[in-house]
């Protein structure tokens, strides 16, 4: 059932992932229809910054389903860092442990539903602090690492 419900996940996150790279490129289309040099030259950071997600998750697809191969998944109790929140990035305590956990992107959805139950399912981490983290109830994975308090 976690196979299935991973699998879910992932291809929701590629999908996800292709709407990060489209607005970048539709975003850059437009630019260049209004044939001005210098708002093009002044948009390429802000289309690359729409593209990064996208182009981040394709980059990882391929270590992310070594770790879901790789590492059984496990339900872990966490709540987040106070404090540490910074853009989508998320710091969450795991409980029962001296570590924590940096995920680089979690939407605000995310954020609720792991707020009100405490709990996420890991896959890892490998021996370079490299994890997996999936959501039940909302088809959310993403690629972390594990960070020292």
């Amino acid at each position: 059932m976690i196979g299935t419900w991973s699998d879910t996940c992932l291809a929701r996150a590629d999908r996800r992932a292709v709407g990060h790279i489209l607005f970048a490129i539709a975003v850059f289309c437009l630019v260049l229809w209004i044939d001005w040099i210098w708002l093009t030259v002044l948009s390429v950071p802000v289309v690359l910054e729409f593209a990064v997600p996208g182009l981040r998750h394709f980059f990882q697809r391929r270590g992310t389903r070594q770790l879901i191969e790789r590492f059984p998944w496990r339900q872990v109790g966490v709540r987040f860092v106070p404090g540490k929140r910074i853009g989508r990035q998320a710091y969450l305590r795991v409980d029962d442990s001296e570590n924590d956990m940096r995920l680089p992107e979690m939407p605000e959805r995310a954020r609720v539903l792991v707020r009100h139950t405490g709990r996420i399912w890991v896959a890892g981490p490998d021996e370079r602090g490299r994890l997996v983290a999936m959501t039940r109830g909302l088809a959310f994975l993403v690629r972390g690492r594990v960070v020292e308090r």
